[in-house]
């Protein structure tokens, strides 16, 4: 089927044959069908949506179009985690080490900042030295020697992925469910796992902001898994406010290191020793939820969990002494409350799309982010403040930036309202 007429069945709501999407998918990929046909396509997508038979379809397509990796019998129980995006998730940095101080391993391939949303990618830059653009020899390597390594997606994982995400940015088709799951499990499925673990989040800083339709991704996500002969969990959780105290990447590899000691916000650890648990369940490593769970908050008690991520970043390059030597931002300007009230935190969509706005994320993919810029929340939620109370600090590169920042900030702050101390909601 030539593309012209993949588009035209698609644009009149046809479905298009398992076949057809695979040739379309392999064209994509070595840069043999132009642009405007692929965008043309995804856009018919958008409108039309696609078939569940569909999705598996175009999910293995981007999964084949180039390796996948296959691990030796001594790595039995390969599992990963992705999570849907929000504010000050740093989940990742604590969950990869935290499951394969459990005994799994853990190939974690994530990203960059997309939107207002942070990236892990880019967290981990902040630590001096740091590489995670390893080799998918080197990458392996590490998984079977240290039990987990995170890095960026190699040209050799799912190109056609590539081509396609970044069209999809461009055409306004990133909130397409089918196209989102096959462009997640794409890359999930080319990591030659056993399981999987969605964190799907829900709220004002989520891509998903409503209930309802979380849930469709979560469920979306769970069954193509299961079709592509995975094991596969989703858990949604909260992105109302943002997830911790701080948002920004040094900053929130600093809350990181602070939850793998055993302190830190609580939200974020119980977060990642409830995925952490629901990974090992998964792969049968413990004998229920419960005990997975316990063993979970051991490893992250104990300072089991610390030890992996500091030999992972040691092997990847990384300094953290020096790391805790970074400076900090030029300019730390304090937010002040104007009133007497309840505080009930931030909205998460404010806070990230400031720290974008300070550098700390991207407008456009080749821009560079600042790894110092960000906001810290000092007022706990739930309190009782008065006029003139810190409620937080704007880590800025110059005394506008940080003005602008305190002035959106405050347009953020929610008083007297719900605190969503439940972080899980549902399991899938």
């Amino acid at each position: 089927m030539l593309p012209s007429e993949l588009i035209a069945r698609k644009r009149d709501g046809g479905e298009i044959p398992e076949a057809d999407l695979y040739e379309f998918v392999s064209g994509v990929g070595k840069g043999e069908i132009p642009d405007y046909q692929t965008a043309s396509w995804l856009m018919a997508c958008y409108l039309k949506g696609l078939s569940r038979s569909e999705t598996v379809s175009l999910t293995r397509a981007m999964r084949d179009s180039g390796r996948i990796l296959t691990w030796p019998d001594s790595c039995s129980r390969i599992v990963d985690k992705h999570s849907t995006g929000g504010v000050g998730d740093k989940v990742s940095l604590i969950l990869a080490p935290l499951a394969a101080s459990m005994g799994l391993f853990v190939p974690m391939i994530s990203g960059r900042s997309l939107g207002h949303t942070g990236g892990t990618l880019d967290k981990l830059e902040s630590i001096p030295g740091m590489r995670v653009d390893l080799g998918l020899r080197t990458f392996q390597t590490l998984v079977r020697e240290v039990g987990v390594a995170m890095v960026g997606q190699t040209e050799e994982l799912a190109p056609a992925d590539r081509k396609l995400y970044s069209l999809r940015d461009a055409t306004s088709t990133v909130t397409s469910i089918p196209l989102i799951v096959a462009s997640i499990l794409s890359k999930k499925l080319a990591e030659g796992t056993d399981a999987l673990v969605f964190d799907v989040k829900v709220g004002s800083g989520a891509f998903m902001r409503t209930l309802s339709r979380a849930r469709e991704l979560a469920r979306s996500l769970v069954e193509v898994s299961v079709e592509a002969g995975k094991s596969a969990r989703a858990v949604l959780s909260r992105m109302e406010v943002p997830l911790g105290r701080a948002v920004g990447n040094a900053l929130e590899v600093s809350e990181s290191l602070e939850a793998l000691k055993g302190s830190g916000p609580t939200e974020v650890g119980e977060l990642s020793v409830v995925l952490a648990g629901h990974m090992s369940d998964l792969c049968g490593a413990d004998p229920s939820l419960e005990d997975a769970i316990r063993h979970a908050e051991q490893k992250l008690s104990d300072g089991s969990a610390l030890k992996v991520f500091r030999t992972m970043v040691r092997r990847q390059g990384g300094n953290l002494e020096e790391f805790e030597r970074l400076p900090s931002a030029k300019v730390i300007a304090e937010l002040r409350s104007d009133r007497t009230g309840t505080f009930s935190g931030i909205d998460a969509r404010v806070v990230g799309e400031t720290v974008r706005e300070l550098g700390g994320g991207r407008f456009r993919i080749d821009e560079e982010v600042d790894p110092l810029v960000g906001w810290e929340r000092l007022a706990d939620r739930g309190t009782e403040l008065g006029p003139k109370h810190v409620i937080g600090k704007v880590h800025a590169s110059d005394e506008d930036d940080a003005q602008r920042a305190l002035e959106r900030i405050s347009s953020g702050i929610r008083w007297n309202g719900p605190l969503y101390t439940d972080v899980v909601i549902e399991v899938i």
